[in-house]
């Protein structure tokens, strides 16, 4: 088909719609340099958001930790009694509390005092890895138990009841292992005077133990012997 020419006097250029559609990028332009003008970059927000990017990459990187549960934690502490040849002084137990290492207070304390004997600290060394341990999620109870026999003397002075000195002792303990590197929110001290003598079982201490329990557990000098104690226990409940 023959081009036809244009009309006499017509000029060639862009078609009509041309205009339009120049005018309306102009527009989205004059839009967008606008909202850029608005927009005020936050030096804080971006160091911030630069600082999570990074926390994210180091920690996708970091070997992941398995956590520990109470059977595996009963078996190391056992596994350390029996390595340092602790049988006589220390045992390990397990219930529905969580696991339990009972300390013989003779071998922790001189009588009548709070004060840490140098003979305990390569066991509670030796622990202070399972404490420490990322995979033990377990908050740890350091308790303080003794016998019902009151106190007297210038013991009496500094601690006028058991309670007070049980309460000491486990604290002492707990100073000790925060000096060691176990972190102090993941512990807490309980003083229980003669209120759990030894062989309660964790339901009857939920119960109550009664006067008669108390009375009944300290017959004997053996029964007093083993009343007087330390439990350093890796909490399942509560």
């Amino acid at each position: 088909m023959a081009r036809k020419n244009p009309a006499p006097g017509a000029e060639e250029g862009l078609p009509d719609w041309f205009a339009t559609f120049a005018d309306l990028m102009t527009l989205l332009m004059t839009f967008f340099v606008l909202l850029f003008s608005m927009a005020t970059l936050d030096p804080v927000k971006i160091a911030d958001l630069a600082a999570s990017m990074e926390k994210n990459m180091t920690a996708s990187r970091r070997p992941k930790v398995k956590i520990k549960t109470q059977s595996q934690i009963h078996k190391e502490v056992k596994q350390v009694i029996q390595k340092m040849q602790m049988q006589e002084m220390a045992e390990v137990s397990h219930s529905p509390k969580g696991t339990t290492i009972t300390i013989d207070s003779r071998f922790a304390f001189t009588s009548g005092q709070a004060i840490l004997r140098a003979d305990i600290f390569p066991f509670l060394d030796s622990i202070i890895p399972i404490m420490t341990d990322r995979g033990n999620k377990f908050p740890i109870a350091v308790e303080g138990h003794t016998d019902n026999e009151p106190t007297t003397g210038a013991i009496a002075t500094r601690f006028p009841t058991n309670w007070e000195l049980s309460g000491a002792r486990a604290a002492s303990v707990v100073r000790y292992c925060m000096s060691k590197g176990v972190p102090g929110g993941k512990m807490r001290a309980v003083g229980f005077a003669d209120r759990v003598p030894y062989g309660t079982s964790w339901r009857q201490t939920r119960l109550g133990v009664t006067e008669e329990m108390v009375r009944a557990g300290n017959t004997t000098e053996e029964l007093r012997s083993a009343n007087r104690r330390v439990e350093i226990t890796f909490l399942a409940v509560g």
